[in-house]
Parts: structure tokens; C-alpha cells; sequence
């Protein structure tokens, strides 16, 4: 399914991608662009490809046919600078149970090249953990946990985030936090590429949609 949305200069072009998983076609010639400010849902049952999309965007898997670019190059031509573009989050938090919600962070931030704060009390804050920073991971609720390895994203100054169920766990109220933390970060010329089993009523922004 081909992105009807115009884009002017995209930063993100794929082209004819195609995928399979033991001789069995997820998709083919999937072709889309995204430009700054944009977010894409990608839509579909478990087992559609949607994961094995995601890792392939990132180029962590190597695609059968197809390319993706950005900013018009290769992203395989541009890695170091495109892994430093990017930030994802996959099913699993890859938190440390045994460390605390600030530890956390601290070695987040430590493997990142490019910080976009030092304020990790401000960055609980805004992901709704004010009052954990001392907490043990594994002490946390799902759902708190959840909002942890996402407070990540705004720890690293990226420009794509690249999100597999994001809302895995989250109640009302984390949704509508998280949401606003997507509204900020496409505001202020960032890009999103998510899943989720939901179509998720958004406000204040007009996704892309693209089912497999």
C-alpha cells in the first residue's frame, strides 16, 4: 500500500520492500514516505509482518527487495548517521530490573552520543514517574515500567522514533500522556513510525495509515 499523503521533500522514502517469513509472503512492494512533523500507524493482525517491518526500517533485518532511504542515501550507506537519527522500542522494555528508575536513565544516556537533557528528574517527571527516581525497576507496575523504557525517547536527541505497541500496558491515562509526548515531538519536526492492534483516536494529529 502505497503513502497518499504529498510529501515535499520526504526524509524517509521506502521502496518496493518486500518481506517473508518461511516461505510466506508478509508483504510486498510496500512503498511510503515520511517527512518531518509526520506519524505513521502501521495497522494489522499478529502475524501480519508488522514487527518485521519495524526491524526492517531500522536495518537490523535485511529486506528480500527494496530500499530505504534517508535523506536520500542507502540507510545501509548512512548507518552512523542514521542510527543517530534514530531511536526504537521494541515489545520488550530492555530495562534493568535491579536498577533504579534514575540508573536507568543514567545508562540510557550513557550509551547515547547525543543527549537532548541531563534533567533525568524532569524527564520522570514528564512520563509520569515524578517520586520513583529511587525505585527499583522491578518494584514498578507494568505500566509504570512501560513508561520508563519510554522515557528513553526523550532522553536522546533523535529525530525518528520507531515504536513497536508503544501503548503495551499503559491505562487511560499513560495513553493520553504518551500522546501528548508524540503531539511535542512531531511539533517540533520529529517522526514517528508505531504499530498497534488499536486504531488509536488521536487529537491534534492526522496519522498515516498503512495496514498489512
Amino acid at each position: 500500500m502505497d503513502n497518499e499523503t504529498p510529501n515535499n521533500n520526504p526524509a524517509l522514502v521506502v521502496k518496493g520492500l518486500s518481506c517473508s517469513r518461511y516461505d510466506v509472503d508478509l508483504f510486498n512492494g510496500l512503498s511510503f514516505s515520511l517527512s518531518d512533523g509526520e506519524l505513521l500507524q502501521i495497522e494489522g493482525e499478529n502475524g501480519s509482518g508488522k514487527t518485521t517491518l519495524l526491524r526492517s526500517l531500522c536495518g537490523f533485518i535485511e529486506p528480500e527487495e527494496g530500499e530505504i532511504l534517508w535523506h536520500g542515501d542507502a540507510i545501509n550507506d548512512v548507518a552512523t548517521s542514521f542510527r543517530g537519527d534514530l531511536n526504537y522500542l521494541g515489545h520488550n522494555n530492555g530495562v534493568k530490573a535491579g536498577l533504579t528508575c534514575v540508573e536507568n536513565l543514567k545508562i540510557a544516556g550513557a550509551l547515547s552520543r547525543r543527549l537532548r537533557t541531563t534533567d533525568l528528574d524532569q524527564v520522570l517527571d514528564d512520563y509520569g514517574l515524578n517520586g520513583y527516581q529511587d525505585s527499583y525497576a522491578y518494584s514498578l507496575s507494568a505500566g509504570q515500567r512501560r513508561r520508563l523504557a519510554l522515557a528513553r525517547l526523550s532522553l536522546r536527541d533523535t529525530k525518528l522514533w520507531v515504536l513497536d505497541e508503544p501503548f503495551t500496558s499503559l491505562d487511560d491515562k499513560g495513553k493520553e500522556l504518551m500522546m501528548n509526548i508524540f503531539r511535542d515531538h512531531l511539533g517540533s519536526g520529529g517522526m514517528i513510525i508505531m504499530t498497534s492492534h488499536d486504531r488509536i483516536r488521536w487529537e491534534y494529529v492526522n496519522p498515516i495509515r498503512l495496514g498489512l
